[in-house]
């Protein structure tokens, strides 16, 4: 546990140093163009890339060394990061340079998170695996608390080179740090055929998802509750900003980072129950539940508490989901199956993005007829009110997506299922 309490350590250092410098990048291509639609592009690059490559890096993962896999996802980071500091300090960054460096850095971002996620469960004993991944909740709930403010601040007392280097010399340290390390597990070293094309080999993965029912409806789930809480993300600025001013909105989105962050902390404190497929479906519940009485009850009290607890469920649920996929996959398909899991389960983001704005504009309009007991939903506008059935659709949706996973055995006894074959070269499909 030691030796991954001081990788987690130097990695979330290298996490805060990379969302500095995107921040501020981010910044810096909004000043320099005023366009709401290249800002935005950032972001589409932090995260469609990644997602591309996903299963290309699983095999990788697979095959190599994972000290070595996770330092060269590091070294691609800190190199797109030099490139950026040589740039500006020859004054010739522009916003270009920005979009490819970005795409490439979620490629190796990419690499990096796989192998760190293949890696946990060989440094961490089984029942520990809770904990530690309340830890790396911990600090994917910090690092976007700490980065904006302190990116603002480093923008605005010293220049966006300074970021830049901060984040070069976090990336260094991940890289020392992995490198001193010794004892490290070398990784399953999975063979593979030289016949195979690594296209056959990545879609091992999926014919191993396949074969059990169980991950493939945990999947099931976890891409429900991704599409719940993309609507809630993507509707939640609009239905404040009908009621309230936007520092309000600022108090509330920091209040939803505060229970990420205190969710992560009792995660990492307690470690999940101890059948943990309750600290998926039970707290998505709890999450559906809320989602659904901020739609019902939409006064900034009741969006602040729910906006809170969301925060909260998310750190549990994702841990408690992660100790499980830790123990139910070989490790010489863990970089396969993770990539392939991260790759469907993040895909549907931007769609639930789109599909959230364009249901909400489609009821703009709409006359609803509303109980007298939801009066703060009556009182809204008639575009404010159609998001407000928006959260409320997402919120039942999340809720039948947990019922459904207890009412299905083999979701419900996934743990009791014994990990899955060793490793023989190839995964084939279930028998027809």
């Amino acid at each position: 546990m030691l030796r991954f309490a001081i990788i987690w350590g130097s990695q979330t250092v290298s996490k805060l140093g990379s969302a500095l410098t995107s921040f501020a990048l981010g910044l810096w291509v909004y000043g320099l163009t005023s366009s709401v639609t290249d800002f935005a592009l950032i972001s589409v690059l932090t995260i469609l890339p990644g997602v591309l490559v996903a299963p290309i890096v699983g095999v990788l993962v697979d095959r190599w060394d994972l000290r070595n896999a996770m330092r060269l996802g590091d070294c691609g980071a800190g190199l797109v990061t030099l490139v950026y500091a040589i740039l500006i300090s020859f004054d010739q960054l522009a916003p270009w340079h920005v979009y490819v460096g970005t795409a490439l850095a979620s490629v190796s971002g990419a690499l990096q998170r796989t192998s760190y996620t293949a890696l946990t469960p060989a440094l961490v004993p089984a029942k520990h695996l809770g904990r530690a991944n309340g830890l790396v909740q911990a600090s994917d709930a910090a690092v976007p608390l700490i980065a904006p403010p302190l990116a603002g601040f480093l923008m605005s007392a010293t220049s966006l080179g300074t970021v830049v280097l901060i984040d070069f010399i976090s990336c260094l340290a991940a890289i020392t740090t992995l490198s001193l390390i010794r004892s490290l597990p070398t990784g399953s070293g999975a063979s593979s055929d030289a016949s195979t094309s690594a296209l056959q080999q990545a879609l091992e993965g999926w014919n191993y998802l396949k074969a059990r029912r169980g991950l493939l409806g945990l999947l099931a789930f976890s891409v429900t509750t991704n599409c719940s809480l993309s609507a809630m993300q993507v509707l939640l600025p609009p239905l404040v900003l009908d009621i309230a001013n936007p520092a309000v909105l600022g108090g509330l989105l920091s209040t939803g980072g505060l229970g990420l962050l205190m969710g992560s902390v009792v995660m990492t404190a307690w470690g999940g129950p101890k059948n943990r497929i309750h600290g998926v479906l039970g707290v998505g519940v709890g999450l559906g539940t809320v989602m659904v009485l901020a739609g019902l009850f939409p006064t900034l009290r009741m969006l602040g508490y729910c906006t809170f607890m969301a925060g909260f469920c998310i750190p549990i649920m994702d841990a408690s989901s992660q100790a499980i996929w830790q123990g139910q996959v070989p490790a010489a398909l863990r970089g396969r199956v993770f990539a392939m899991r991260g790759m469907i389960a993040w895909s549907v983001q931007p769609l639930a993005y789109l599909a959230a704005g364009v249901i909400a504009d489609h009821l703009d309009g709409v006359s609803f007829s509303i109980p007298a007991l939801f009066g703060p939903l009556e009182q809204l506008d008639a575009r404010s009110r159609g998001i407000a059935l928006c959260f409320i659709a997402a919120g039942l949706l999340a809720l039948i997506a947990a019922v459904r996973g207890y009412t299905a055995r083999h979701v419900r006894e996934v743990e009791e299922m014994p990990p899955g074959p060793p490793f023989t070269g190839a995964v084939s499909p279930p028998s027809r």
